[in-house]
Protein backbone atom coordinates (compact mmCIF):
# COMPACT_ATOMS: atom_id res chain seq x y z
CA UNK A 1 0.00 0.00 0.00
CA UNK A 2 1.43 3.43 -0.98
CA UNK A 3 2.37 5.74 2.44
CA UNK A 4 0.64 9.14 2.42
CA UNK A 5 3.22 11.04 0.48
CA UNK A 6 2.46 13.80 -1.58
CA UNK A 7 3.65 11.46 -4.87
CA UNK A 8 1.23 8.80 -3.56
CA UNK A 9 -1.87 11.29 -3.33
CA UNK A 10 -0.78 12.32 -6.75
CA UNK A 11 -1.11 9.16 -8.18
CA UNK A 12 -4.04 8.23 -6.05
CA UNK A 13 -5.88 11.68 -7.56
CA UNK A 14 -4.67 11.10 -11.04
CA UNK A 15 -6.06 7.38 -10.61
CA UNK A 16 -9.71 9.04 -9.27
CA UNK A 17 -9.85 11.23 -12.70
CA UNK A 18 -9.04 8.75 -15.18
CA UNK A 19 -11.49 6.73 -13.82
CA UNK A 20 -14.12 9.33 -13.70
CA UNK A 21 -13.39 10.35 -16.94
CA UNK A 22 -13.56 6.81 -18.41
CA UNK A 23 -16.68 6.51 -16.70
CA UNK A 24 -18.40 10.07 -18.14
CA UNK A 25 -16.76 9.14 -21.60
CA UNK A 26 -18.79 5.82 -21.57
CA UNK A 27 -22.29 7.45 -20.76
CA UNK A 28 -21.75 9.34 -23.39
CA UNK A 29 -20.69 6.46 -25.64
CA UNK A 30 -23.84 4.77 -24.32
CA UNK A 31 -26.51 7.79 -25.05
CA UNK A 32 -25.34 8.55 -28.33
CA UNK A 33 -25.79 4.73 -29.16
CA UNK A 34 -29.34 5.39 -27.85
CA UNK A 35 -30.05 8.62 -29.76
CA UNK A 36 -28.53 7.08 -32.97
CA UNK A 37 -31.10 3.83 -32.18
CA UNK A 38 -34.03 6.06 -31.68
CA UNK A 39 -33.50 8.58 -34.64
CA UNK A 40 -32.52 5.78 -37.26
CA UNK A 41 -34.29 5.39 -40.62
CA UNK A 42 -33.52 4.47 -43.98
CA UNK A 43 -33.32 8.14 -44.92
CA UNK A 44 -31.01 9.13 -42.11
CA UNK A 45 -28.64 6.14 -43.58
CA UNK A 46 -28.74 6.88 -47.21
CA UNK A 47 -27.97 10.53 -46.29
CA UNK A 48 -25.28 9.86 -44.09
CA UNK A 49 -23.15 7.30 -45.99
CA UNK A 50 -24.07 9.17 -49.29
CA UNK A 51 -22.56 12.10 -48.01
CA UNK A 52 -20.00 11.03 -45.70
CA UNK A 53 -16.68 9.01 -45.71
CA UNK A 54 -17.50 5.78 -43.32
CA UNK A 55 -15.82 7.08 -39.96
CA UNK A 56 -17.57 9.74 -40.23
CA UNK A 57 -20.86 8.19 -41.24
CA UNK A 58 -21.32 5.64 -38.93
CA UNK A 59 -21.62 8.58 -35.93
CA UNK A 60 -24.60 9.82 -37.81
CA UNK A 61 -23.77 13.51 -37.35
CA UNK A 62 -27.52 13.88 -39.75
CA UNK A 63 -30.82 12.98 -38.65
CA UNK A 64 -33.49 12.72 -41.13
CA UNK A 65 -37.27 12.78 -40.61
CA UNK A 66 -40.07 13.87 -42.84
CA UNK A 67 -38.40 14.62 -45.84
CA UNK A 68 -38.03 14.73 -49.38
CA UNK A 69 -34.73 13.41 -50.26
CA UNK A 70 -35.43 14.51 -54.24
CA UNK A 71 -31.41 15.08 -55.04
CA UNK A 72 -28.40 13.98 -53.05
CA UNK A 73 -26.25 15.19 -54.85
CA UNK A 74 -23.08 17.31 -54.70
CA UNK A 75 -21.15 17.44 -50.88
CA UNK A 76 -22.05 18.18 -47.61
CA UNK A 77 -19.04 19.51 -45.39
CA UNK A 78 -19.59 19.36 -41.58
CA UNK A 79 -17.08 22.03 -40.50
CA UNK A 80 -17.08 21.43 -36.50
CA UNK A 81 -16.52 18.68 -33.99
CA UNK A 82 -18.90 15.70 -35.68
CA UNK A 83 -21.71 14.23 -32.98
CA UNK A 84 -24.59 12.36 -33.94
CA UNK A 85 -27.44 14.07 -34.61
CA UNK A 86 -26.26 17.64 -34.58
CA UNK A 87 -28.10 18.51 -38.17
CA UNK A 88 -31.43 17.56 -38.39
CA UNK A 89 -33.47 17.76 -41.71
CA UNK A 90 -36.94 17.73 -41.49
CA UNK A 91 -38.21 17.41 -37.88
CA UNK A 92 -39.08 19.74 -34.71
CA UNK A 93 -42.75 21.56 -33.73
CA UNK A 94 -44.37 24.99 -34.67
CA UNK A 95 -47.88 24.01 -33.61
CA UNK A 96 -50.20 26.28 -36.32
CA UNK A 97 -48.55 24.58 -39.02
CA UNK A 98 -49.20 20.79 -40.67
CA UNK A 99 -47.06 18.08 -39.09
CA UNK A 100 -47.26 16.02 -42.25
CA UNK A 101 -45.18 18.78 -44.07
CA UNK A 102 -42.18 17.23 -45.48
CA UNK A 103 -39.09 19.22 -45.57
CA UNK A 104 -37.21 19.26 -49.29
CA UNK A 105 -33.74 18.56 -49.84
CA UNK A 106 -32.66 18.81 -53.79
CA UNK A 107 -28.68 19.54 -53.50
CA UNK A 108 -26.86 19.45 -56.88
CA UNK A 109 -23.49 21.99 -55.06
CA UNK A 110 -22.08 22.50 -52.28
CA UNK A 111 -23.72 22.44 -48.51
CA UNK A 112 -21.11 23.57 -45.68
CA UNK A 113 -22.36 22.99 -41.84
CA UNK A 114 -20.55 25.52 -39.31
CA UNK A 115 -21.62 23.67 -36.47
CA UNK A 116 -25.74 22.06 -35.49
CA UNK A 117 -28.80 23.42 -37.52
CA UNK A 118 -32.05 22.36 -37.73
CA UNK A 119 -33.79 22.26 -40.66
CA UNK A 120 -37.32 22.29 -39.66
CA UNK A 121 -40.64 20.07 -41.27
CA UNK A 122 -41.56 22.13 -44.70
CA UNK A 123 -38.54 23.88 -45.25
CA UNK A 124 -36.83 23.42 -48.37
CA UNK A 125 -33.14 23.41 -49.46
CA UNK A 126 -32.36 23.89 -52.95
CA UNK A 127 -28.31 24.16 -54.20
CA UNK A 128 -27.77 24.51 -58.00
CA UNK A 129 -24.31 22.38 -59.75
CA UNK A 130 -22.31 25.61 -59.02
CA UNK A 131 -24.22 26.36 -55.58
CA UNK A 132 -21.97 27.05 -52.30
CA UNK A 133 -24.67 27.13 -49.23
CA UNK A 134 -22.87 28.04 -45.78
CA UNK A 135 -25.01 27.91 -42.48
CA UNK A 136 -23.63 28.85 -39.36
CA UNK A 137 -23.79 27.30 -35.72
CA UNK A 138 -27.02 27.39 -34.12
CA UNK A 139 -28.72 27.91 -37.85
CA UNK A 140 -32.68 27.27 -37.92
CA UNK A 141 -35.22 27.61 -40.60
CA UNK A 142 -38.94 27.18 -40.24
CA UNK A 143 -41.94 25.02 -42.24
CA UNK A 144 -42.29 26.81 -45.72
CA UNK A 145 -39.22 28.84 -45.58
CA UNK A 146 -36.87 27.95 -48.68
CA UNK A 147 -33.16 28.95 -49.31
CA UNK A 148 -32.47 28.54 -53.04
CA UNK A 149 -29.21 28.87 -53.81
CA UNK A 150 -27.24 28.76 -57.08
CA UNK A 151 -24.25 31.03 -56.90
CA UNK A 152 -22.98 31.99 -52.79
CA UNK A 153 -25.44 32.55 -49.82
CA UNK A 154 -23.85 32.54 -46.47
CA UNK A 155 -25.72 32.81 -43.45
CA UNK A 156 -23.50 33.47 -39.50
CA UNK A 157 -23.55 31.98 -36.45
CA UNK A 158 -27.38 31.90 -34.37
CA UNK A 159 -29.45 32.69 -37.20
CA UNK A 160 -33.21 32.15 -37.11
CA UNK A 161 -35.52 32.37 -40.66
CA UNK A 162 -39.18 32.42 -39.54
CA UNK A 163 -41.97 30.60 -41.54
CA UNK A 164 -42.79 31.15 -45.18
CA UNK A 165 -38.95 33.42 -45.48
CA UNK A 166 -37.34 33.06 -48.88
CA UNK A 167 -33.69 33.19 -49.66
CA UNK A 168 -32.61 33.46 -53.16
CA UNK A 169 -29.51 34.55 -54.74
CA UNK A 170 -30.91 34.34 -58.74
CA UNK A 171 -33.49 35.36 -60.89
CA UNK A 172 -33.98 31.45 -62.42
CA UNK A 173 -34.70 33.68 -66.09
CA UNK A 174 -31.57 35.44 -67.48
CA UNK A 175 -32.73 38.75 -68.66
CA UNK A 176 -31.01 40.53 -71.79
CA UNK A 177 -30.47 43.86 -73.97
CA UNK A 178 -31.47 43.64 -77.42
CA UNK A 179 -27.95 43.82 -77.90
CA UNK A 180 -27.91 40.03 -75.73
CA UNK A 181 -26.35 41.61 -72.63
CA UNK A 182 -26.80 39.58 -70.15
CA UNK A 183 -28.50 41.91 -66.58
CA UNK A 184 -29.39 40.06 -64.32
CA UNK A 185 -26.71 37.39 -63.20
CA UNK A 186 -26.95 35.71 -59.88
CA UNK A 187 -25.31 37.67 -56.66
CA UNK A 188 -24.32 36.76 -53.21
CA UNK A 189 -26.44 36.30 -49.94
CA UNK A 190 -24.83 37.17 -46.70
CA UNK A 191 -26.50 37.02 -43.40
CA UNK A 192 -24.37 37.89 -40.19
CA UNK A 193 -24.24 36.39 -37.04
CA UNK A 194 -27.40 36.77 -34.70
CA UNK A 195 -29.90 37.71 -37.65
CA UNK A 196 -33.87 37.16 -36.94
CA UNK A 197 -35.27 36.83 -40.52
CA UNK A 198 -38.91 37.43 -39.57
CA UNK A 199 -41.97 35.67 -41.59
CA UNK A 200 -42.56 36.35 -45.30
CA UNK A 201 -39.58 38.21 -45.43
CA UNK A 202 -37.54 37.57 -48.99
CA UNK A 203 -33.83 37.86 -49.07
CA UNK A 204 -32.83 38.25 -52.64
CA UNK A 205 -29.72 38.59 -54.43
CA UNK A 206 -27.16 41.08 -53.93
CA UNK A 207 -28.91 41.12 -50.22
CA UNK A 208 -26.43 41.69 -47.01
CA UNK A 209 -27.15 42.19 -43.68
CA UNK A 210 -24.82 42.61 -40.27
CA UNK A 211 -24.64 41.35 -37.25
CA UNK A 212 -27.73 41.43 -34.57
CA UNK A 213 -30.23 42.53 -36.87
CA UNK A 214 -33.92 42.00 -36.98
CA UNK A 215 -35.71 42.06 -40.70
CA UNK A 216 -39.43 42.86 -39.68
CA UNK A 217 -41.75 40.75 -41.34
CA UNK A 218 -43.21 40.92 -45.18
CA UNK A 219 -39.82 42.99 -45.85
CA UNK A 220 -38.09 42.61 -49.44
CA UNK A 221 -33.64 42.82 -49.05
CA UNK A 222 -32.23 43.14 -52.26
CA UNK A 223 -29.05 45.18 -51.15
CA UNK A 224 -26.26 46.09 -48.37
CA UNK A 225 -28.22 46.95 -45.34
CA UNK A 226 -25.11 48.69 -43.63
CA UNK A 227 -24.71 48.59 -40.11
CA UNK A 228 -25.86 45.87 -36.83
CA UNK A 229 -27.91 46.00 -33.99
CA UNK A 230 -30.81 47.60 -35.91
CA UNK A 231 -34.24 46.61 -36.93
CA UNK A 232 -34.96 46.28 -40.85
CA UNK A 233 -38.18 46.66 -42.47
CA UNK A 234 -40.18 47.56 -45.41
CA UNK A 235 -39.94 47.30 -49.38
CA UNK A 236 -37.68 47.85 -50.04
CA UNK A 237 -36.11 47.30 -46.65
CA UNK A 238 -34.25 49.97 -44.76
CA UNK A 239 -32.90 50.50 -41.49
CA UNK A 240 -36.10 51.64 -38.80
CA UNK A 241 -34.34 51.10 -35.65
CA UNK A 242 -31.07 51.16 -34.36
CA UNK A 243 -29.05 49.77 -31.39
CA UNK A 244 -31.27 47.37 -30.54
CA UNK A 245 -30.83 43.64 -29.86
CA UNK A 246 -32.91 39.98 -29.75
CA UNK A 247 -33.57 36.90 -28.06
CA UNK A 248 -34.58 33.44 -28.81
Amino acid sequence: MLNSTPIAESILLDNVFVEKETVATTKTGIRDILKIIRNLNLKTLRFNFTYFEFKDAIRFPVFVRQTQLKKLQGKVIIDAPIRPGMIRIGSGYVGHFDRNLKAVWEVMGTVTFKGSALLKFGSKIVVGPQGHLQLGEKFRISPQSSIICFKNVAFGTACRLSWEVQVLDTDFHKIKTLDGEYINPPKDVTVGNHVWIGSRVSLLKGARIGDDCIVATNSIVTKYIEGEHQVIAGVPAKVVHKGVTWES
